[in-house]
Formats: C-alpha cells, structure tokens, sequence
C-alpha cells in the first residue's frame, strides 16, 4: 500500500539528495536510481548543482528530460539554466532559453 504523500517525500528525499552531491555523476547517477524526473523540485536542484560542477551539456540534458516527461519548468530553473549555458559560453544557447521564457 502507499502511504499518503509517498510522491512527495519521495520528492524532498531526491532533492536533499542532490543538494548533496559533490560531483555531476552523483547527480546523474540519483536520477537514475530514482526514476528519474519527479518534479520541478527535483529538475531545479539537478540543474544547480550541475550548473555549480560547470556542466552545461548535462544541465540541458536535464532540462530536455524534465520537459519530456510533462514537467514545467519554473523561472527558477530556467535561470539555473541560463547561468549554465553562460557560463559554459553557450551564449545563443542562454538567449534562446531567456526568449523561452518570456
């Protein structure tokens, strides 16, 4: 049986996780363990934590996954995003992401 709010702790269990990382294949490796994409939760902590390791091709890999599986990205993570792809110098990249959101 499932226990009320088992998505949900499962959900700030992953996100604790993450927050926890110290490097990217800890981070890919949880979402895949965890299957995967949860929530915009989950995606948000993913893509900083990418984003500090400097992993831009992983952050957008995330972002792609995210959307694939029906989860709307909120303005937090478009701006982990953005800051990635600045940062990995992938300016048209942060640009068409920052039309995106508008």
């Amino acid at each position: 049986t499932k226990r009320p709010g088992g998505k949900k702790n499962a959900s700030k269990e992953l996100v604790r996780k993450l927050k926890q990382a110290k490097q990217p294949r800890e981070v890919s490796r949880l979402l895949e363990v965890d299957q995967g994409i949860v929530d915009v939760f989950v995606v948000s902590a993913a893509v900083s934590q990418l984003r500090r390791f400097g992993k831009p091709h992983e952050v957008l890999a995330v972002f792609e996954r995210a959307k694939a599986s029906g989860v709307e990205p909120n303005v937090v993570v478009y701006n982990a995003l953005i800051s990635a792809c600045e940062k990995g110098g992938q300016l048209e990249k942060a640009l068409e992401l920052f039309d995106e959101l508008r």
